[in-house]
């Protein structure tokens, strides 16, 4: 077989293992390359003309063309093996498919669906018995007959003459067809022939509107090599598209469920519907849960120690502006009051007490200091854990209520404008909603916030704090830390913040300064968010979903946090959607483009959108990669499930660093992390069972995120900067073309990064023969995640892993026989020149199943422990998670139950739990083969 075919055959097959990539890959244009982002709204008025048609012809990779479809309906029987292979192996590949079953029954279903041309011919039946039972309906000459009695007569002659005439004519024709055989049978095969010649000139002439209901790509869509459409697709990839949208995006503020927001829902809409090529773009709302900036009714102040005779008031020594800096010249006005959404209402007055950053272990050390928390008004800086957690971990502990502000990373970090790090007068909001407890609307945890669905009353909700909360910038805070000197004990280095203003760090005590805190939010029970699905139609398994989507709601601009993630997904939509209705594409399994809404409050409109879908999604959801926080610097990060560890690795190998002239992959590594819990990926990981990642680019130190500075101006100067530095001494800088840059000046080379990688692998998981999960990866990373419990369970809760062993063992075990069938499948479709018969499909499709559902295998219906909104058994974040800064941290989101249990000192409900998430991965691992 030549090397170019079997280079195209290849593409149709799954990977080999990571390790054996041959990172010399092309990996198509530098971005610094002239030719490398050509404006595909350009390019679209230049083929108004032919000559610009035939100039683009060139720009179109070798590959991009009409071939024949992949299936015939040839009996596997006829085929004939001869391959290079020998007779036995081929004999003993037509025995497997032949006698392998298709699918576990509950899903059979879903999986063995008629073919096309099933489906089309039992469409049309329907229509036909439709307008069979219409004509009867609406005859005219019904009950004619006995009015008129004239008309009746002249139709009965009519219909005599008609069938005198019919009746000769048939008796000639059957006298002439005896000489060539069995009249009948001759004339339905005539039948037959006419009907088929009269479907295929209906459908080759495009009579019959076949393909999106927008005026998209007539049937039948066309396949073409991977290596093609991705390179075609990076090619396709545009600054100036980029910049339009971040532009677009960033212009106001835009809170979930205020017009701002509902304008940006609006904007992506419109988006969706203008690349055309679409078979549906849905605006769902969902009526949810939501608190709002309420100024009159904030305060933050902090009192003296001597109370007044009058009323025995103290006085006030001072009180917070509580208010943010101006981010821009003359925006002051347009920026919303900071607030933690779902914070709770409460006017109370206590001592004040600085926790660190107010994780379990440090109010561990407060009591250990014995520090009084009860009635307290607690500081804590942002960081290391979710800031729904330090407030609960205050309200556990005894404390009246919390302030948050926002620290330095580091005391050498530049604040902007002049550095990447938030200024002294910035307030990062956040949410009080308890994500680790049931993330979505707390007033329906479990199901769907539709307008006439139940709710739960505010004070039965689990997923709510108990007391009232605030943020602050550090030109407030400072006033309160510093008020604490002499109180309490001093602290050492790890407590001590980076920002000026306080020369002694110390705890405070009950006899120390008090401060008053009264919050009155906003509440709205049913207030409308906004989500923006579309989708383009799969033809091979429709009904199964790779899903890729990236939360629109902001607490102020939201440059990096997530506008960036939008204008990736927008820009990855329009290529893919600019492909199907050029050269009629469509990928063998749906694929959906969502723009959730309310993901800052609790992760709102993701999990509406699942828990509304969730029969679909545990039966048909296969992949969803997630774009939270997407540019906000220059080196790449990802976290997920590792069932997509080998098309991530694959993609990075296939994507250059302009600045750094190496691949992604060279720069990242070989491992994919387990997902943080904070993300839109929870509801689809942990809930519904799919396979989940998150992707972005990022720098160490933060950002000002959640800050009316995480803006455009920020994200042009340091998020995706034109220049980068790549060593302690070594600044890059590199030259761009006019079509390189956007119309506002500035490249968005990270953004095109973004955009290349998650183009490459939603390519190749909607359109690649055989779904590409890695399970020898899964099983390495249960062994990784095994080793971090046994640290974590430490000497005196030593867990027995057993179990665990042989769950790996018979998962590496199925993982070895699935890569076997595999290639045996390919070969024989490779033999076979292409063609993949109806049986094979049947089993292929199986086998795609099988992959998908691995992950559901893994749920548990009745939840975790205490937390039952939690369903996958290794996958979920856990209830107190350790800090960043603790060596756990990175595996703290796998084996949940048998964490929490160990988190509370139980080492005989963290065995029980052990040995039943290993049973489960156990069976799981047989139904891949069984």
């Amino acid at each position: 077989m030549p090397d170019e075919e079997k280079a195209q055959l290849y593409l149709y097959s799954v990977p080999p293992p990571y390790d054996n990539l041959d990172d010399s890959e092309e990996a198509g244009p530098l971005l610094s390359s002239s030719s490398s982002s050509s404006s595909c709204s350009s390019a679209q008025n230049e083929l108004a003309t032919q000559s610009a048609a035939e100039q683009r012809q060139q720009y179109i990779p070798r590959g991009l063309i009409r071939h024949e479809p992949r299936r015939a309906s040839i009996d596997i029987q006829s085929i004939d093996l001869s391959t290079p292979r020998s007779s036995t192996e081929s004999a003993g590949l037509q025995r497997e498919i032949m006698q392998l079953d298709i699918i576990e029954p509950p899903l059979a279903g879903t999986i063995m669906r008629p073919s096309i041309q099933s489906r089309l011919a039992t469409n049309i039946k329907s229509k036909l018995t439709i307008l069979n039972r219409l004509s009867s309906k609406l005859n005219v000459f019904n009950g004619l007959g006995s009015r008129f009695q004239f008309m009746t007569a002249f139709f009965y002659s009519v219909n005599g003459r008609y069938n005198a005439i019919t009746s000769s004519l048939s008796k000639s024709l059957n006298t002439r067809l005896e000489t060539f055989g069995n009249p009948l049978l001759i004339k339905r095969l005539a039948f037959v022939f006419m009907l088929s010649l009269g479907m295929w000139l209906i459908i080759a002439s495009d009579l019959l509107p076949f393909g999106t209901s927008n005026g998209g790509p007539s049937w039948p869509p066309e396949h073409y090599p991977l290596d093609a459409m991705r390179e075609f697709f990076f090619h396709e990839i545009s600054a100036k598209k980029i910049a339009a949208h971040i532009q677009a995006l960033t212009a106001l503020p835009h809170m979930a469920g205020t017009k701002g927001d509902m304008s940006m829902a609006t904007y992506v809409a419109q988006q969706f519907r203008d690349f055309n090529a679409f078979s549906s773009v849905e605006t769902k709302p969902y009526d949810v849960f939501l608190t709002y900036p309420n100024r009159s009714g904030q305060r933050l102040a902090l009192l003296s120690d001597e109370k007044t005779t009058r009323n025995f008031r103290r006085q006030v020594v001072y009180e917070a502006n509580l208010i943010e800096i101006e981010a821009e010249p003359g925006t002051f006005d347009k920026q919303p009051f900071p607030i933690h959404g779902l914070s709770t209402a409460g006017n109370v007055t206590g001592h004040v007490v600085y926790a660190n950053y107010g994780t379990k272990k440090d109010f561990e050390k407060l009591k250990e200091l014995r520090i009084s928390l009860d009635g307290a008004i607690v500081f804590c800086r942002y960081g290391l854990v979710h800031e729904s957690l330090k407030i609960k971990a205050a309200e556990v502990y005894g404390a009246a209520g919390v302030v948050l502000f926002r620290d330095r990373a580091d005391k050498d970090m530049v604040s902007y404008p002049d550095g990447r790090a938030i200024p002294e007068g910035a307030v990062q909001r956040g949410s009080a909603g308890l994500r680790n407890w049931a993330p979505g609307d707390p007033l329906t945890p479990g199901w769907a916030s539709t307008p006439l669905a139940e709710r739960v009353g505010r004070a039965n909700s689990t997923c709510l704090v108990k007391i009232p909360s605030l943020p602050i910038s550090w030109d407030d805070a400072k006033h309160f830390i510093a008020a604490l000197k002499g109180y309490g004990k001093k602290v050492d280095s790890p407590w001590i913040g980076q920002f000026s203003g306080v020369d002694e760090w110390w705890t405070g005590s009950a006899d120390g300064p008090t401060a008053n805190l009264r919050n009155s939010p906003a509440e709205q029970e049913r207030q409308p968010i906004w989500n923006v699905i579309a989708k383009i139609e799969g033809t091979d398994q429709p009904e199964k979903a790779v899903i890729l989507g990236a939360h629109r709601d902001a607490w102020c601009y939201g440059a990096s946090d997530a506008m960036s993630g939008t204008a990736v997904m927008l820009e990855v939509a329009r290529i893919l959607g600019y492909i199907a209705v050029e050269f009629t594409w469509r990928p063998l399994r749906s694929i959906y483009f969502a723009s959730w809404d309310g993901t800052e409050q609790n992760l709102m409109g993701a999990t509406e959108w699942v828990e509304d879908n969730i029969d679909m999604l545990r039966q048909d959801g296969m992949v969803y990669i997630n774009l939270d926080q997407a540019v906000s610097g220059t080196q790449f990060n990802a976290s997920g499930n590792p069932l997509l560890n080998s098309v991530l690795l694959t993609a990075l190998g296939q994507v250059y660093d302009p600045f750094r002239n190496k691949t992604i992959r060279d720069l990242w590594g070989n491992e994919l992390p387990p997902l943080e819990g904070d993300k839109d990926t929870m509801p689809f990981q942990s809930f519904a069972g799919i396979a989940s990642i998150d992707l972005g680019f990022s720098t160490p130190g933060g950002y000002p995120t959640r800050t009316c500075f995480d803006n455009k101006a920020w994200l042009n100067k340091f998020g995706d900067p034109p220049e980068v530095l790549v060593s302690s001494d070594k600044l890059v800088q590199l030259s761009y073309d006019k079509n390189d840059v956007g119309d506002d000046g500035y490249p968005y080379v990270f953004h095109k990064l973004l955009t290349q990688i998650v183009g490459a692998m939603v390519i190749r998981f909607a359109d690649e023969m055989i779904l590409p999960f890695d399970l020898s990866s899964y099983a390495r990373s249960i062994t990784h995640y095994m080793v971090e419990l046994e640290a974590y369970s430490g000497k005196s809760s030593k867990l027995d892993v057993q179990s665990l062993v042989k769950g790996v063992s018979a998962l590496t075990e199925s993982a070895l026989q699935m890569e076997k069938w595999n290639k045996e499948w390919m070969n024989s479709f490779m033999a076979m020149g292409h063609v993949e018969t109806t049986t094979m499909t049947a089993h292929r499709w199986s086998r795609n199943s099988r992959l998908t559902n691995f992950d559901k295998h893994l749920l548990n219906m009745d939840g975790l422990p205490g937390r039952n909104w939690f369903k996958h058994v290794i996958f979920a974040p856990q209830m107190w998670p350790p800090s960043a800064q603790d060596e756990s941290y990175l595996a703290s989101g796998t084996f949940t139950a048998v964490r929490d249990a160990l988190e509370r000192g139980d080492g005989e409900e963290a065995q029980i739990q052990l040995d039943k998430i290993s049973h489960q991965l156990y069976e799981a691992a047989q139904k891949l083969v069984g």
